[in-house]
């Protein structure tokens, strides 16, 4: 059970982040191709983050009870918002482009608390380490869609086509998570575990604190990698071609070691201990590639950066009985990480007009700094009980 619960919710993990890696790319099209200015790819990247903010917790208590079919709902939404992207781009349509960046939005809720919720009550004790390899096929697909999105461009100079190719896949994906059987343990049945008292209540106030560090790490984080794209074309003179896609690859790349590396460190050494690391090394090695436009410093960023899965939600499954681990990921994740994600890009865009993508990007470290500060305030979760990572 636990390796099918690691394939299932890995396949939806790689086709989820990877569908969302195609949009800063699309955003650098639209700057580059149409005319878009920063103040309106702020705007869009704020309808799509802030609609999967406010359905999140929504999405979760309907789909808790089934999660693996929560997931392929979602990747066929996926599908759906990359083809009325298509359409939107072949006709310059500013209108069915924020139509489908909504579809998108809808889409980006159902992964992360779902898939997270399955692996945590799976795997228990070990959810650091599992939640961190599940997070490297998505931070897989992170690295691989932006390369393989400008190279289809490259090859048809057609964006509409380069989409409709993407969204052939998730169609794919979704009808395998659908079909392929798996046997869940769910929140209810959870409840009747010999270790944990069914009068059990979830700290309330511990999870709203995690959802605010996840609030600001979020602004931060999520802000430098919707405008990396276009970052690099307007201030560092790249052009909309492969290259471009292959340094957000590499980028994201980063996080193909750090999933996996930060989760297994977070079930030895601590969950706030390496989310302190973790913000830490984002910090650092964005200032450094500023002042050192290096590309390796791009892949010490993504490892630093894309630890949220594996820390942020393993974190809260610690302070809460295991039949709310589903909804307490889905505030730390939907309200947390996608919230900050709707605020920082509309802050940046705002700022841009006025002083520069450059040093909008570098104001949004004030955000990163306030986290670290609030991860002092965590206090020291339950121990969880151990259990094999792999076995039934």
């Amino acid at each position: 059970m636990k390796i099918k619960t690691l394939i299932i919710t890995s396949v939806g993990h790689f086709i989820n982040d990877g569908n969302g890696a195609v949009l800063p790319v699309l955003y650098a099209f639209l700057v580059s191709h149409l005319g878009f200015s920063n103040f309106l790819i702020g705007i869009l990247a704020t309808i799509y983050n802030g609609i999967s903010a406010l359905l999140s917790p929504v999405i979760t208590r309907l789909t808790t009870s089934i999660p693996k079919t929560g997931i392929g709902i979602g990747i066929l939404l996926w599908a759906l918002g990359l083809l009325l992207l298509g359409y939107s781009v072949s006709l310059a349509s500013l209108p069915i482009v924020v139509i489908s960046i909504i579809v998108c939005g809808f889409a980006s809720t159902f992964y992360h608390p779902l898939g997270s919720q399955m692996l945590y009550i799976a795997f228990r004790g070990s959810s650091g380490t599992a939640m961190g390899i599940n997070g490297s096929l998505g931070s897989l697909g992170r690295a691989l869609y932006p390369t393989i999105s400008l190279l289809l461009f490259t090859l048809l100079d057609d964006m509409k086509l380069t989409l409709w190719i993407i969204v052939l896949i998730s169609v794919v994906a979704s009808l395998t998570i659908f079909i392929l059987p798996l046997k869940t343990i769910t929140p209810i049945q959870s409840i009747l575990s010999k270790r944990e008292s069914p009068d059990k209540v979830m700290k309330i106030s511990i999870i709203v604190l995690l959802t605010i560090i996840a609030f600001l790490r979020s602004v931060f984080q999520s802000t430098v990698m919707q405008f990396l794209p276009t970052f690099l074309l307007l201030n560092y003179g790249y052009q909309y071609n492969t290259f471009l896609g292959l340094t957000v690859t590499i980028t994201y790349a980063g996080s193909i070691i750090g999933q996996p590396l930060m989760g297994f460190l977070s079930d030895r050494l601590g969950r706030r201990t390496v989310l302190g690391i973790s913000g830490l090394g984002s910090i650092v090695t964005l200032l450094l590639f500023t002042i050192f436009p290096y590309i390796i410093l791009l892949f010490f960023f993504g490892l630093f950066t894309f630890t949220g899965f594996p820390l942020l939600l393993s974190t809260a499954g610690d302070y809460v009985p295991r039949r709310s681990v589903g909804f307490a990921n889905s505030l730390v994740w939907g309200i947390g990480v996608t919230g900050g994600g709707s605020i920082g890009p509309l802050i940046t865009g705002v700022l841009s007009q006025f002083i520069g993508l450059g040093k909008s990007l570098l104001i949004m470290i004030i955000f990163a700094v306030a986290a670290l500060m609030l991860i002092l305030k965590l206090p020291k979760p339950k121990k969880q009980s151990k259990t094999q990572l792999f076995g039934e």
